[in-house]
């Protein structure tokens, strides 16, 4: 459902809700690292290859960013979301403000996250090559580059 950068932004809302709702429950555990990753696409501040105009909006994105902060493990796959939820663009429209993303910083800083995540949160820029695999969730076809 993550890939689905397609999906109006209603659809997205609700979905992403869902998964925030579940991510706190035992009986999830097992799936708890699609789900994080599932919640990152759609709340991604950056689509991979979607329209700007579905992405869902900067107050949804810090409220789903705060719930995985509170409740998901130190994991790669909470990492990857709170990455791609705080992930900086230079747009006021898309980007959260200072303090959520300075709040997910520090939480990937105490992670000890790759610190590209933190430059992308902070900063801004492009996927290197290893975390587009990581956002496109496989590798990539040959020549194929996220921006």
């Amino acid at each position: 459902l993550g890939s689905l950068e397609l999906l109006p932004t209603g659809t997205k809302l609700e979905l992403g809700q869902m998964l925030v709702d579940l991510l706190g429950r035992k009986k999830v555990e097992a799936i708890r690292p699609a789900m994080l990753w599932a919640l990152g696409r759609i709340g991604a501040r950056q689509p991979v290859y979607g329209p700007l105009n579905t992405v869902v909006p900067p107050e949804t994105a810090a409220a789903w960013l705060q719930k995985v902060l509170q409740r998901a493990p130190a994991d790669p796959a909470a990492a990857l979301a709170v990455m791609m939820l705080a992930r900086r663009t230079d747009d006021r429209y898309r980007d959260l403000p200072d303090a959520q993303r300075r709040a997910a910083a520090i939480w990937l800083r105490n992670q000890h996250c790759p610190p590209h995540f933190l430059e992308l949160v902070e900063h801004g820029g492009r996927l290197a090559d290893e975390e587009q695999g990581l956002v496109f969730g496989e590798s990539l076809p040959k020549g194929l580059r996220i921006l």
